[in-house]
C-alpha cells in the first residue's frame, strides 16, 4: 500500500449506466483542456463538493454561510430598532418644549 492511500478510507461505489456516462464525459472534456482526470479522481472530489453544499453539516459551506446569515439577520434587526430609537431622540430634541 502506498504511503498517501493509508490515510484513506476505501469503499465501493455503484453508479447508474447514466452517472458513469456523465463521469466519462467530464473525464474527456478535461482531458482535451489537458487535465487528465479519472473516475477515481473524479468520485471524491464530487463527494467533497456534496458534503461542502449541506446546510446540516457542521463545517460546511452552506452551514458557515447560514450561520453568517442569521448573524447578519440579527444585527440588522438590532440596527432598525437602534435606527428607530435615535429617531426618537431626533424627535424629542427638535420638538419645542411645552409653555415655552
Amino acid at each position: 500500500m502506498k504511503g498517501r492511500d493509508r490515510n484513506k478510507i476505501r469503499f465501493t461505489v455503484g453508479f447508474t449506466p447514466e452517472q458513469a456516462s456523465r463521469l466519462d464525459e467530464l473525464h474527456r472534456t478535461r482531458s482535451r483542456r489537458g487535465d487528465p482526470t479519472s473516475r477515481a479522481d473524479l468520485v471524491p472530489r464530487g463527494g467533497w463538493l456534496y458534503l461542502q453544499h449541506q446546510p446540516d453539516l457542521v463545517g460546511s459551506r452552506k452551514a458557515i454561510a447560514k450561520d453568517l446569515e442569521g448573524k447578519i439577520d440579527a444585527l440588522d434587526a438590532k440596527g432598525r430598532g437602534s435606527a428607530g430609537a435615535v429617531r426618537g431622540l431626533r424627535r424629542e430634541r427638535d420638538t419645542p418644549p411645552d409653555g415655552g
